[in-house]
């Protein structure tokens, strides 16, 4: 019996202009291994979707913005992954921050290093913000694997 793994890891990047004191800080990962036994009878596909715990990764993000709101874009950057695979990430908290926007559906991540739409935004310093991970478009017609990807966050001033 073979097993298809997906690995998700992650990379923060702060990406403001010189002179400018922005920390984040991103912590977790996310291995899902499917197998055989998830489909549950024969002639069956796997699931419609996998989600990931609630707290998967937990994101910090001083934005010293003295007011200023900062913008979080996130994109991905595959290793090795099927075009049919769609990985999406939603915010579970506001990390003790009321100034918090968006981010509460699921966001659809793209490969790309384009910023084309925030995930979320806040004006004031957030802490230990949870994070989780949906992946779909598994089916026993992909081939079997192990499917990568890296996760960027990076932060602008709005």
């Amino acid at each position: 019996m073979k097993n298809l793994t997906i690995l998700i890891a992650f990379l923060a990047i702060s990406n403001i202009a010189v002179s400018q004191n922005v920390s984040i800080s991103v912590s977790g990962n996310w291995a899902k291994t499917i197998a055989a036994t998830d489909i549950s009878e024969a002639g069956n596909d796997y699931p419609t979707s996998y989600e990931s715990n609630t707290n998967q990764t937990l994101l910090s993000l001083n934005p010293n913005s003295q007011g200023k709101g900062v913008n979080v874009y996130v994109t991905r950057s595959d290793i090795k992954w099927q075009s049919d695979l769609i990985l999406e990430v939603k915010r579970n908290s506001n990390g003790g921050n009321s100034s918090v926007t968006d981010g509460l559906n699921y966001k659809t991540i793209i490969n790309t290093q384009s910023l084309v739409s925030p995930f979320f935004s806040c004006i004031q310093a957030v802490t230990n913000m949870t994070l989780q991970y949906r992946i779909t478009g598994i089916s026993v017609l992909l081939p079997v694997d192990i499917y990568s990807t890296t996760i960027t966050y990076t932060v602008m001033y709005q």
